[in-house]
């Protein structure tokens, strides 16, 4: 499993508390499913739920919401899609300042599988970068959308009037 590593460390970039003192941020796996077909291809998909819990936070709840959105759309990006479900937490207030805040992500992992030597070779798949990034402008100016365009190896193509 690659993504509870990969969000620890994006936690730990924007909430280097988390990097000084490891143990105030947990991370479990609950609900595990293993997702594989009858097919010659042996790959298979995980799905799990993955529990992150920061205990005795003291930095703003919302900074930690942040860094997990950021962290979902390039990992996890249908967790932000617009019918995707909301992304639940708990939070329990220990005073003014501190509260332990746990999380549930719904993440799911690709793992592929070669042959090689007669030993099968296993590779957990990264996720794509989105087709339309949340930065990237569908149109340079104001006005109607006229049409749309797409690229392939060759040229640009017209897809819609």
């Amino acid at each position: 499993m690659k993504k509870p590593g990969l969000l620890r460390e994006a936690i730990a970039v924007f909430l280097p508390e988390t990097a000084r003192d490891p143990d105030r941020l947990a991370m479990w796996v609950e609900r595990g499913n293993i997702r594989a077909t009858g097919n010659r291809q042996h790959g298979f998909s995980w799905e799990y739920e993955l529990i992150v819990v920061a205990e005795n936070f003291t930095g703003a709840p919302e900074m930690l919401f942040y860094v997990i959105v950021e962290w979902a759309r390039y990992q996890q990006p249908d967790l932000l899609a617009g019918d995707a479900p909301p992304i639940p937490f708990e939070t329990n207030i220990i005073d003014d300042k501190t509260s332990d805040v746990r999380i549930t992500l719904a993440l799911t992992e690709i793992v592929t599988v070669a042959m090689a030597g007669g030993a099968p070779v296993l590779t957990v798949i990264d996720e794509t970068v989105p087709m339309l990034p949340d930065d990237t402008p569908l149109r340079a100016e104001e006005g109607p959308l006229t049409s749309i365009w797409a690229h392939d190896d060759d040229a640009p193509f017209q897809v819609a009037p």
